[in-house]
């Protein structure tokens, strides 16, 4: 492959291109903050000329910079400032895949659901770890967009070692007009009814010691705070609570509000939970 610094340039800017040149250009900013941009473009240029960029490429270590090596200190905080090369940023709403890729290495899961795929974070994860961790992990995506739905589609039982699900959290982003989304319930109850549906119906298809992780957040509205998980931890039927991973979140429509004098108790929500079930 050819590339000039200007066709270099325009792939990360505009997301195209071939993928590997994006994760690198990624992770080096990430963690050579220091290093002049156009430098590492150049540098990237140079190499995307050479007939061995595979071989100079594997050398870099696993998903190049270590971007899918297992997070081996995960615990019950975390934190991704860059959201990583998964899944198309511009979907609002739509997570780090840093978090999906440590749970799916740290549980050794092999086949893995996403009944709300979204801009398609955890397919792109998955695809990542079988290409650069030599793995055979197996997908399967569902989506409303694609007129699945999830309190009524069917749904294969028992066939998955992980449920990664990532519901909305009630009407803070209102996905669609479809009556049978959960950010158009009209009030808590009815979002409520509908997430304990959806997360038993999930439940369902898991293997007997699969996981199931849930990323939820809290909600504001009308002066009242509502912590969506709340309901959740009710829930008998949904396994063995193993682990609550506060994750902190970046990058939010909600960051560009401040505090008014007017609104004392207006304090920012900076943080989001990941719930760990095991059937």
């Amino acid at each position: 492959m050819t590339h000039t610094i200007k066709t270099l340039i325009l792939e990360v800017l505009t997301g195209e291109g071939p993928s590997h040149i994006k994760e690198i250009h990624l992770r080096v900013a990430e963690f050579r903050q220091s290093i002049p941009q156009h430098t590492v473009r150049a540098r990237l240029s140079e190499m995307s000329r050479s007939d061995d960029l595979e071989v100079k490429l594997s050398s870099f270590g696993e998903g190049f910079y270590g971007l899918y090596q297992e997070t081996e200190d995960l615990s019950s905080v975390v934190s991704y400032p860059n959201r990583g090369p998964w899944g198309d940023s511009r979907y609002r709403g739509n997570c780090s895949g840093h978090l999906v890729k440590d749970l799916i290495l740290r549980f050794n899961s092999q086949s893995v659901f996403d009944p709300s795929e979204g801009s398609g974070t955890v397919r792109d994860v998955v695809e990542g770890i079988n290409k650069y961790r030599k793995r055979n992990v197996q997908y399967e995506g569902r989506d409303l967009r694609k007129g699945w739905n999830i309190l009524t589609g069917e749904v294969q039982k028992e066939g998955f070692d992980m449920v990664w699900y990532h519901p909305p959290y009630w009407d803070i982003i209102k996905y669609s007009d479809n009556e049978n989304d959960l950010s158009n319930c009209a009030n808590l109850e009815e979002f409520e009814d509908k997430l304990n549906l959806s997360v038993e119906r999930l439940f369902s298809v898991l293997k007997h010691g699969g996981v199931m992780a849930i990323l939820i957040g809290d909600k504001r509205k009308n002066g009242g705070y509502y912590p969506l998980l709340r309901t959740l931890l009710m829930n008998k039927n949904i396994g063995s609570l193993k682990a609550v991973i506060i994750k902190i979140q970046h990058n939010c429509q909600s960051d560009k509000q401040r505090y008014s004098s007017s609104n004392p108790f207006f304090i920012p929500i900076k943080h989001e939970y990941c719930l760990v079930y095991q059937k």
